[in-house]
């Protein structure tokens, strides 16, 4: 698992633990998360080796040392700011990275499960966007998850990767600091106020913790083998709606304080989740006003934990 230090990755680790406390989970890391993650991974009995999913060598050293029956690339720059930000990390992480861990998949026979994102679609055109729908990214984020899956396909026809591509909404929850939701949540207890970048904007929220299981599944079960998915919820909110939610559920007073929307940021996107309850009955297994009271509870312990701490 590349990423496994990281905010979803922490999570598909509990899962599979969960699920099956024999399975064996090996995390390619950069060393200062590995370090970072030492007690984590003791906790969990990961194996932990240390590189850059942007070193070929690595890599495939990485694959070649103990071949896996499965790969989980969750390893990116993510988000349509730090991208536009940094071009060059976006296209040498999310592009040659990915194309790294695809050869090393490819090369070790493993079935890969490829990280996407909604953002690969661009606009939504149609009153819901499938995973047949064309791709037109309107962010660099979009055009690096978009030539990712074609590295993906193309490892497929030529070598016969087995994959799994999951196309993901807006991810929250516990943990995951600088993500949407979780950032909101952090700024309302640190200054007493939530930045509102644009508000009429759509998101599609889907808890990590169902983004976990979808992953989780993939490593298992035959069926999502050679198959893309959107993975999302029930419900596309615009983003000042979503904001009216989390105030009334922080139970606290909230200013809000208005920010240009960011560049090239998706407005319009609905996803059709048909393929994703056909392939995954139970999902979606959280409704966003009990993934915001977890995601707030959480945060509410770490503010706790660490006035004990310093006290």
């Amino acid at each position: 698992m590349t990423g496994g230090f990281g905010f979803i990755g922490k999570h598909v680790i509990r899962v599979i633990r969960d699920l099956n406390e024999s399975h064996s989970v090996t995390v390619f890391s950069d060393p200062q998360a590995a370090e970072t993650n030492a007690n984590f991974a003791k906790e969990y009995d990961l194996k932990v080796i240390t590189g850059d999913v942007r070193g070929a060598t690595g890599v495939m050293e990485a694959f070649a040392s103990e071949p896996p029956d499965v790969a989980v690339h969750l390893a990116a720059l993510t988000g349509v700011e730090k991208c536009h930000r940094d071009p060059s990390l976006a296209f040498s992480v999310n592009v040659y990275g990915s194309y790294n861990v695809i050869m090393g998949s490819a090369n070790a026979g493993a079935k890969l499960v490829f990280i996407s994102s909604r953002e690969v679609y661009g606009e939504g055109v149609l009153p819901r966007t499938s995973e047949d729908s064309p791709l037109a990214p309107n962010n660099l984020y979009g055009v690096t998850k978009e030539l990712g899956e074609r590295i993906v396909k193309w490892g497929h026809l030529k070598f016969g990767l087995r994959y799994s591509v999951l196309r993901l909404t807006n991810v929250y929850g516990p943990e995951g600091e600088q993500y949407n939701i979780q950032a909101m949540i952090r700024s309302a207890f640190q200054d007493g106020e939530i930045p509102l970048r644009g508000g009429a904007q759509l998101m599609n929220l889907v808890y990590v913790g169902d983004v976990a299981a979808a992953i989780a599944r993939c490593l298992t079960d035959s069926r999502t083998t050679n198959e893309t998915f959107n993975i999302g919820s029930d419900q596309d909110l615009p983003v000042r709606e979503i904001l009216d939610e989390l105030i009334s559920e922080l139970q606290m007073p909230v200013a809000i304080r208005g920010k240009p929307m960011r560049k090239g940021e998706t407005l319009n996107f609905h996803p059709d989740l048909a393929k994703m309850k056909e392939y995954f009955d139970d999902l979606p297994k959280t409704q966003l006003k009990e993934g915001l009271r977890k995601t707030i509870a959480w945060y509410k312990a770490q503010i706790n934990d660490g006035f004990q701490a310093d006290h």
